[in-house]
């Protein structure tokens, strides 16, 4: 790794180590209809008996006479355990995970940090959860930050909102932050906002991570890169200099296309873990504005490499392995 400097925010670099690459096309191939549909309808079976599982457990969860950090902290567990089983009896989809267990284990010790994760489609926060090893959300007390509308979900809704101790954002625009109504307005709802605020900031001092989508809702056009990065997001972050690391994904709208009800194609997808911002204590001169810039550009350069990894059918010795293997 190397060190560079912007704005005043030290930003890590990541060499990536030698590649062997395969010399086979990056494009995945043309899946005829009735194959599409047929692995629709079992992808959308499979996360049915997760949703439901994931569902009755938290809810269990929550009666059982134990602290509620625990009790969330489980439910966040018992979520990366489900969507990972999901994924590994869906064989048409194909997961490269280069986030080793060792990169886990230095975001925890590092904590509290914020996790920063592009957004393009549903199948984001399934891919996400599936990939959090349940020792480091034990370790990390990790915490999602979504759309309040997303928490409102049937069912679903309260066992990854409420159970899983997920921070809200309530936006006014009806859909935002979900993938529709206006995407260029991020306007909260400022007195249902400022407690959700508190809970955040009580959250990172003690010493927990955060994981959101800086860009504050669905990008609609991944092809021209990341959308802006919103400074609000990084307000906790300038405020108590917390490291921040990105969480890149790569494949999820050929799992799940934006415009359809539901994924489950053949597709790869993968994930990658890297540190972005280094925010020596006990001040940082940065500010969220200088902090959201610098990101956004350590994280272009994230994705862009994950997908040439991706369509390359690239791996890593001791790094990219497939979720279903790990």
């Amino acid at each position: 790794e190397e060190e560079a400097r912007h704005d005043g925010v030290h930003l890590v670099q990541r060499v990536p180590p030698p590649l062997h690459l395969h010399l086979s096309t990056s494009l995945q191939p043309m899946t005829p209809a009735p194959l599409r549909l047929l692995c629709r309808v079992w992808f959308g079976a499979t996360l049915a008996v997760a949703c439901l599982l994931l569902g009755a457990a938290t809810r269990v969860l929550h009666l059982l006479p134990i602290s509620l950090e625990l009790s969330e902290d489980l439910s966040v567990s018992t979520a990366a355990v489900l969507f990972r089983l999901m994924l590994r009896v869906n064989p048409q989809i194909r997961v490269i995970n280069t986030a080793r267990e060792a990169d886990w284990d230095r975001l925890a010790a590092c904590s509290p940090a914020m996790i920063l994760m592009n957004h393009t489609s549903f199948f984001d926060f399934f891919l996400f959860t599936a990939l959090l090893p349940p020792r480091f959300v034990r370790r990390a007390h990790v915490r999602t930050v979504m759309s309040a509308s997303i928490a409102q979900l049937p069912f679903l809704g309260r066992s990854i909102g409420d159970h899983a101790g997920s921070f809200k954002v309530y936006f006014q625009a009806k859909g935002a932050g979900f993938g529709k109504g206006d995407a260029s307005d991020f306007s909260v709802d400022r007195a249902r906002q400022e407690a959700e605020t508190a809970r955040m900031e009580a959250h990172i001092k003690r010493r927990g991570v955060l994981a959101f989508c800086p860009e504050g809702g669905m990008n609609k056009t991944p092809s021209e890169g990341l959308n802006p990065f919103r400074r609000g997001s990084f307000a906790q972050a300038a405020k108590y200099s917390t490291p921040i690391w990105g969480a890149a994904l790569h494949g999820s709208t050929a799992a799940w296309p934006r415009d359809a009800l539901l994924g489950g194609d053949p597709s790869t997808v993968a994930l990658s873990l890297e540190q972005l911002t280094l925010l020596p204590p006990p001040v940082a001169t940065a500010t969220a504005a200088d902090l959201a810039e610098a990101c956004q550009e350590a994280m272009q350069r994230q994705v862009d490499r994950l997908a040439t990894l991706a369509r390359g059918g690239a791996r890593t010795e001791g790094g990219a392995t497939r979720a279903r293997a790990s």
